[in-house]
């Protein structure tokens, strides 16, 4: 693209994009974005800095607009990477549920893929315009290249208008400035020896610099005008009047169509404008020609030319009257519609005058655009198009199939991660229609989340549904209805009336023979009762979720390695741990499915906490945070995972810390389930907050017999633990551990969270607290020995500390202090300060109680282990040797000791070595 207009004071961010594109060149690549208002010269900028071997693409502003028009042109211009491309696309066409999520993840990869190796090896530029106007999917593409970029020879500059900020790109904005690879400029005005050299260069020296600066504001679109126009005023009004001033010079033919070609948009095609007119292409193609020559257009593609900038289509357009923008409208979107995309052809219809008939083929062209965009994995514009569909259905009258479209559009948003306006419109479907299966639909739409807010109204939405349904419904989708009502009712911490609805949609699941239905009930099942199924079960269930989940459900496959690798942190087998996070992994790997890389990174920041590896722990936490922010955000239990995550962290290593801002805000306004109920206590005990956690904690007691209450969940016991023993609370003590009596043993759970201690570990606690001396030990040596096998070193550091305080109490001093060493070490290697404290302590301690002797009498001991004579002694320590003798009595009198051998072996077991430096004398 080159233009003969001058190019003024941009010496600075000329300069500094010219080092970026050259620095793309030799490898390390960038996404440039230039910002500033219209007319400011970002286009110019980039035209002068990037040369004609850039691959430009465009925005429009146009409601209609495909999805990834701007990287379409780009693509096109670039045959090996559309053609990669296309078929990627082409695979992934025809897929259904949630897959397509998958599926449009994979798909810019693999674009971003594509572009990244046609850089190689001579660089590429790609030129980007009007990016405020781009849709999502064109910014998804973007945000992904602007973390990947780095490492290539790639560089894309992408203009955008910074003023009015609002839409897509302005919400995507931030992160796309803190990506890795992202550089920014933004355009100022010009100044007057900027304003002074312009009009120089343009032959308009003697206009007065100082005016023409005063009103143009220093934007270069407003200069031209001004150097070639007296007209006054300034702002908007002045621009229009100046735009019309440069359309004033042609004809009234050529003003005609350019009205035309500014209904059509920025991009003006020959032959469109031509059938609008009903003039011949001929006629048509001169009168753009002469539009050409007077500045207002400019060519573009063979065959067509586009306005020589956006606020000049703009101010021509806002001339129009509006019955005449209706009208044309209305007749470009009858042109048009054998030849556009069905949402250029769905906006026109949208922007004619409002009649039934106009708005009903807005709503028909919509939806056809929504079913495109699906295909095309473009979810957010699907629901775009979809919402767009149902304003006009709902102005035109007639209600027929509303509530169906409610439902497409509750599903692309759902699909688009936008779960509450999903909700939303499926609760509105459910309301308008009286067809049982549509509000069955309805409250299927959102599955698969535990967002709060969004609770009470999926539970009361799967009743009515199920209401309507009636018992001698199709056992399929009633099976799938019981099983979400199954899953909230547990997510509320009713377990009992969980329990019951559980099994009877794995019944009706098992009746209808649908997999579907029947993974369904299973997850609701293991949701509920993650131990109570055998094992055998669990793992079988499993396996059959991973074979499902491969004929293209990588959710189903993700539960199904989630059941084994509980199972397996259950029995203590480490290599399927390993195994089935790596299935995960290569799963999350291969969707770039968000959901799927999220519990990956959720489960390995949980494995390597429960391994010690605590920095890795911390930065998967991290990411997972990140992420679910990013493209979760509507579900706030899941940022909530990275809290409690941090809470776990903050009591395994013993610093308060570990807390994160905000947690105690975060737990007051969470819904009152029974994990936040209990988190609320021990987050203000970790805290330091005793008082409030003790308040907490009397208001929470009267419900723990509540059998709903504590339910199957594996993170209420141990978080209840440390609240026991803090506030020696020996009557809930005696009751829980019964409750825990008899069950089989756990190595390991709550991996989604965070791997708690052994289920030994917890009967011991309780056991000790208890005064059950004699069960404790047995109980933590037990817990010790799993710790160990799985390679669980912080719980073995912390049941080395509890079982050297029984030890202590019982009298076992040394066994006692040799635990309390180890656990000292190993928290001192692992880095968990809490822990190190209370072991050293408790050595402290061990050492006072096991040792009466004075610090005189310790050193004689020492020496009497060396093997020195009382003779040797004296002389070493400058006394008397009948001194010495009274010091040998006093040690074996206070030990209770025989004699000098049985003080030595004391003395050795105590790790009390003499100075062998000094030779005693003979």
């Amino acid at each position: 693209m080159t233009r003969s207009e001058p190019f003024v004071g941009r010496a600075g961010a000329a300069a500094d994009l010219r080092a970026w594109l050259a620095a793309a060149a030799g490898g390390t690549g960038a996404v440039v974005l230039v910002g500033g208002p219209a007319g400011i010269g970002k286009t110019r900028l980039a035209e002068a800095v990037t040369g004609p071997a850039a691959v430009w693409g465009r925005c429009v502003d146009d409601p209609g607009a495909p999805p990834l028009w701007p990287w379409r042109r780009v693509l096109q211009a670039l045959p090996e990477v559309g053609a990669e491309v296309s078929r990627a696309l082409a695979e992934l066409d025809g897929r259904a549920g949630t897959d397509l999520v998958a599926a449009r993840f994979r798909f810019v990869a693999l674009a971003a893929d594509a572009l990244v190796a046609a850089a190689e090896p001579a660089g590429l530029v790609v030129v980007l315009e009007d990016v405020h106007w781009a849709d999502e999917a064109s910014l998804r593409l973007l945000r992904h290249l602007a973390g990947e970029i780095r490492r290539s020879r790639l560089a894309v500059v992408a203009t955008y208008r910074d003023t009015g900020p609002s839409g897509a790109l302005f919400e995507a904005l931030p992160e796309l400035l803190g990506r890795p690879g992202t550089e920014s400029l933004r355009l100022e005005p010009l100044t007057e020896p900027d304003v002074r050299a312009y009009l120089a260069e343009v032959g308009r020296a003697g206009v007065d610099a100082v005016d023409a600066l005063r009103r143009s504001g220093g934007n270069p679109l407003y200069l031209k005008a001004v150097a070639r126009s007296s007209a006054a005023g300034d702002g908007e009004a002045e621009l229009r009047h100046l735009v019309r001033t440069t359309v004033a010079g042609l004809a009234t033919g050529p003003r005609e169509l350019l009205a035309i070609a500014s209904v059509l948009g920025e991009e003006v095609d020959a032959h469109v404008v031509a059938e609008v007119a009903g003039r011949p292409v001929p006629e048509v193609v001169v009168a753009l020609d002469r539009a050409v020559r007077a500045g207002v257009l400019l060519p573009a593609d063979a065959g067509s030319r586009r306005f020589a900038h956006a606020v000049v289509r703009d101010g021509i357009y806002a001339d129009l009257d509006q019955g005449v923008r209706e009208e044309l409208h209305a007749r470009t979107a009858a042109a048009l519609e054998h030849r556009a995309e069905p949402g250029v052809v769905a906006g026109h219809w949208l922007r004619s005058a409002p009649t039934p008939g106009t708005l009903a083929r807005a709503a028909e062209w919509a939806e056809t655009a929504a079913r495109d965009a699906t295909h095309a994995l473009a979810f957010t514009e699907a629901a775009r198009f979809l919402a767009l569909a149902l304003d006009c259905r709902r102005r035109a009258g007639p209600r027929d199939g509303f509530a169906a479209l409610l439902v497409d559009l509750a599903t692309a948003e759902y699909r688009a991660g936008r779960f509450a306006r999903s909700f939303g419109h499926a609760r509105e479907a459910a309301a308008l229609t009286p067809d049982p299966a549509l509000v069955a639909a309805a409250a299927l739409v959102v599955r698969d989340t535990s967002a709060p807010d969004l609770l009470p109204g999926m539970a009361a939405l799967t009743e009515s549904a199920l209401a309507a349904l009636g018992p001698d419904a199709d056992p399929a989708v009633r099976a799938k209805l019981l099983a979400q009502s199954a899953a909230v009712t547990a997510d509320y911490g009713r377990a009992t009336e969980a329990v019951k609805a559980a099994d009877e949609a794995m019944e009706l699941a098992e009746l209808s023979g649908d997999q579907e239905a029947r993974l369904d009930a299973v997850r609701a099942r293991l949701k509920i009762r993650p131990f109570e199924l055998p094992l055998a079960e669990r793992l079988r269930l499993g396996a059959l979720a991973v074979a499902l989940g491969g004929t293209g459900r990588p959710l189903v496959a993700l539960w199904g390695h989630k059941w084994r690798l509980d199972a397996a942190f259950e029995v203590g087998t480490v290599a399927v741990v390993d195994t089935e996070l790596a299935a995960i992994a290569a799963l999350a790997a291969t969707t770039r499915l968000p959901l799927v890389r999220w519990h990956e990174l959720r489960l390995r920041a949980s494995v390597a906490a429960y391994r010690g590896a605590f920095a890795e722990a911390r930065a998967q936490n991290r990411l997972a945070g990140e992420l679910a922010a990013a493209e979760l955000a509507e579900d706030r239990s899941a940022a909530g995972m990275s809290f409690a995550f941090a809470q776990q962290l903050a009591d395994v290593v013993g610093d308060p810390a570990e807390l994160p801002d905000g947690y105690d805000e975060l737990l007051a306004i969470a819904p009152p389930l029974p994990i936040t109920i209990i988190s609320r206590p021990l987050c203000a005990l970790l805290g330091g907050r005793r008082d409030e956690a003790r308040a907490a904690y009397d208001a929470l007691r009267p419900r723990l017999r509540d059998p709903d209450f504590l339910g199957q969940a594996p993170g209420i016991a141990p978080n209840l633990l440390p609240l026991l023993e803090t506030f020696e609370d020996v009557e809930t003590a005696e009751w829980l551990a019964a409750r825990l009596a008899g069950a089989p043993p756990v190595g390991s759970g709550g991996a989604g969270t965070f791997c708690s201690d052994c289920s030994s570990g917890w009967t011991a606690r309780l056991a000790a607290l208890l005064g059950r001396h004699a069960e404790a030990v047995s109980r933590f040596e037990e817990a010790i020995a799993w710790d160990t096998r799985l390679g669980a070193r912080p719980y073995v550091v912390h049941n080395r500390v509890r079982l050297a305080t029984v030890l202590a109490t019982l009298g076992e001093l040394q066994r006692a202090e040799t635990l309390a060493r180890q656990a000292a070490e190993e928290a001192r290697r692992l880095g968990m300060p809490g822990w190190l404290r209370d072991a050293t302590a408790l050595l402290d301690r061990l050492r006072h109680e096991g040792d009466p002797l004075t610090g005189r009498e310790r050193e004689v001991a020492t020496l009497v282990a060396g093997a020195l004579s009382n003779r040797q002694i004296a002389h070493r320590l400058v006394l008397s040797e009948r001194t010495v003798e009274s010091h040998v009595r006093s040690v074996l009198a206070k030990l209770g000791l025989a004699n000098r051998t049985e003080v030595a072996a004391w003395a050795q077991r105590r790790g009390l070595t003499p100075d062998r430096t000094r030779t005693p004398p003979r």
